[in-house]
């Protein structure tokens, strides 16, 4: 069994976005190495229910990386990354729905991918996707962005209308937060979920 080192994958992808002619594609086998032994990365991270939901384990101008739990029954609205992405699941399942842009700013769905343990999906910079927690289990990934994650000019999509708006990471981990809170109680003895 290897073991799961943060610091050595963020070494790795920085590695590869400075020096690889595809450094998507290169980080991508990074992270598909690294989820394909999701019990190293718990055994580094765990465990994910006290831990934040969102985790910046490195943020620069070439790269982001975090480490995102999504709680149980989440739905977060669609957006844009403006950046390249890897996304690697090693506990739970995301739900994901990708969407066309349509030329009057709003979006429409376009198609559908479940994501399970060891599970990698690499999107372009100008990909819409929004993101679920459908089920009762806690969902643990690694996001590698391409890019300044925080301070990128990015949208979001109303839910109902698909009209697009500014997106606020704040608000994003604030819900990911009210979320997980709920879940923790719906797990605490004598609770029902």
């Amino acid at each position: 069994m290897s073991t799961f080192d943060k610091d050595t994958l963020v070494e790795q992808c920085l590695s590869a976005v400075r020096s690889e002619s595809d450094p998507r594609r290169a980080v991508k086998d990074i992270v598909e190495r690294a989820v394909s032994d999701p019990v190293s990365i718990e055994s580094e991270v765990r465990p994910w229910t006290e831990s934040p939901m969102m985790t910046i384990w490195h943020r620069s101008e070439e790269l982001t990386v975090l480490h995102i739990v999504w709680p149980p029954d989440v739905d977060l609205f669609a957006h844009d990354h403006n950046m390249w992405a890897n996304i690697g699941i090693y506990g739970g399942r995301e739900d994901n729905t990708f969407y066309r842009r349509l030329d009057d700013g709003r979006i429409e769905p376009n198609t559908e991918k479940s994501m399970l343990v060891s599970d990698v999906v690499s999107l372009g910079p100008d990909v819409v996707h929004s993101v679920a927690n459908p089920t009762r289990d806690w969902t643990a990934a690694l996001h590698i962005y391409g890019g300044e994650f925080f301070t990128t000019p990015r949208t979001m999509w109303s839910k109902d209308t698909f009209e697009p708006m500014e997106l606020d990471t704040d608000f994003l981990r604030e819900r990911l937060e009210a979320a997980a809170a709920a879940a923790r109680l719906a797990d605490a003895p004598g609770e029902a979920p």
